[in-house]
């Protein structure tokens, strides 16, 4: 039996399929609508702890409809690239099997 692998290329690329589904897995779950909760709880928390009163908006703030719409779209993409990247670990897993185990030419 030959000790090398027949298709190097599929599992390095399989390896970076991996690598890359790991940081959109990673990237969306924290910008997600349950990590937002998270965040704000967190901050009150500390906020109370500290007695610090909460903060006023400025005046050029943008308005509440403009920041949900924008953490909606955000919302929305952070799941799409979750699915993406789960989709990036099971390719790259294939990828990697197939470069190890499938026989050459």
């Amino acid at each position: 039996m030959d000790p090398t692998f027949a298709h190097p290329l599929w599992i390095v690329a399989g390896l970076l399929l991996i690598l890359a589904g790991f940081w959109l897995f990673r990237w969306s779950r924290r910008n997600s609508a349950a990590g937002e909760i998270a965040a704000a709880t967190t901050e009150a928390a500390i906020n109370k702890l500290l007695k610090n009163p909460p903060a006023k908006a400025p005046a050029g703030a943008p308005s509440p409809a403009k920041k949900r719409a924008a953490a909606n779209f955000r919302n929305a993409m952070a799941q799409l690239a979750g699915i993406v990247g789960l989709l990036m670990l099971i390719t790259g897993l294939v990828y990697a099997v197939f470069g190890i185990f499938y026989p050459g030419e």
